[in-house]
């Protein structure tokens, strides 16, 4: 049967239903939280109708708020919804449909398996015309294309650094990206994209007045915050632009430190667990790792799996400790601890030659 459920797929059906119906479905939280990203302030205790209708007429007014706020990937996404009578579905673009929701563009109806009721994807025409041409133009296309590499730049230095003054960030943002951008439309864009998806950071700005910038599994940022401080003579680790690309689109996990392929193919190969396991356990374990996890809490975390001799267990935990080593910390502004250690010999190295100082003694 050509229309049978197919848990994959998706036919798109075009509605009448308007925007702030599907936005109805949104926790006012959310919505207040979007409000105050963008500038708009209202006075708590409103009806929740009061703060959708402001969203959608400032969203809908405003055509730079769907190019901050909505990553490409997910515009690219409603644009082939837009254009096609059954898409191909994935977990990742059922996640994006919840995102859409928030801002009126889609809904779903789950099919039935039972009956044969296909998955089915509802348009909002609406919002439809409003944003099909906007997002098909070649300049708006080029625009969200910067602005991917942006939020891959800031995501990439994240993943170093785990918390940093958002003016520091900037600095480093600038000299990466080479481009020209005011602090104001930086800070406006990391407000516009945090919180929202898993842009791996959020923005903080309760410490001293300063506002600071923190990615997500970080464990305790007051203590970040205080080692931070305490390194305040350490330079952050210059990252270059390819590599903050080449993290963030691997989600943390950066092969080329050592150990992390080492690892990774000991978990699969060799003890036979399956991609996402593995991938999950050893993603775990650089998190802790960043976080200052002890040498002996990441040997804890593994000692659960079931290991067949004792050779595949000693290869494991010298994998570990390669890692242990060589993955960043955030303590240390991005340098491993491998790194550190060198820099600290450098520094005493140097304290050391200062002590002496060469005097021509050659006779007259």
């Amino acid at each position: 049967m050509q229309d049978r459920y197919v848990a994959d797929e998706a036919r798109v059906s075009i509605s009448s239903l308007e925007a702030e119906t599907i936005m109805k479905s949104t926790p006012v939280q959310t919505v207040k939280s979007i409000l105050g990203r963008i500038g708009i302030e209202y006075e708590d205790g409103l009806p929740k109708e009061a703060y959708i209708s402001a969203l959608k007429e400032e969203f809908c007014s405003e055509p730079k708020w769907v190019l901050l706020m909505l990553p490409k990937v997910m515009l690219d996404f409603l644009t082939e919804v837009w254009e096609n009578s059954v898409i191909a579905m994935t977990e990742e673009r059922w996640n994006y449909i919840e995102y859409l929701k928030i801002f009126g563009f889609l809904a779903y109806q789950m099919g039935n398996p039972v009956t044969d009721e296909p998955n089915r994807l509802i348009v909002v025409e609406e919002m439809k015309d409003n944003f099909y041409f906007l997002l098909k133009s070649r300049k708006n296309r080029k625009l969200l294309s910067v602005y991917d590499e942006w939020e891959k730049i800031i995501t990439g230095f994240m993943y170093y650094y785990g918390f940093i003054e958002t003016r520091t960030l900037y600095s480093l943002f600038l000299k990466v990206s080479k481009k020209v951008i005011s602090y104001e439309d930086f800070l406006l864009f990391i407000k516009c994209r945090t919180s929202l998806w898993p842009f791996g950071a959020i923005l903080k700005d309760t410490f001293e007045k300063n506002e600071y910038f923190q990615y997500l599994n970080v464990e305790n940022p007051d203590m970040l915050l205080e080692y931070v401080r305490q390194h305040e003579n350490l330079p952050y680790k210059p990252i270059k632009l390819e590599d903050l690309i080449y993290i963030s689109d691997a989600a943390g996990i950066d092969n080329r430190w050592r150990g992390v392929s080492e690892l990774g193919n000991l978990f699969i190969d060799k003890m036979g667990l399956n991609y996402y396991r593995a991938t999950v356990l050893v993603r775990t374990l650089l998190i802790m790792i960043k976080n200052g996890s002890s040498y002996e809490k990441l040997q804890e975390k593994v000692s659960i799996l079931s290991f067949e001799n004792a050779q595949i267990r000693e290869e494991v935990q010298q994998a570990v400790r390669q890692i242990f080593e060589n993955v960043p910390v955030f303590e240390y502004k991005g340098y491993s601890r491998a790194e550190y250690k060198r820099l600290s010999y450098q520094k005493q190295l140097k304290k050391r030659k200062k002590l002496f100082t060469i005097i021509d003694g050659g006779k007259e």
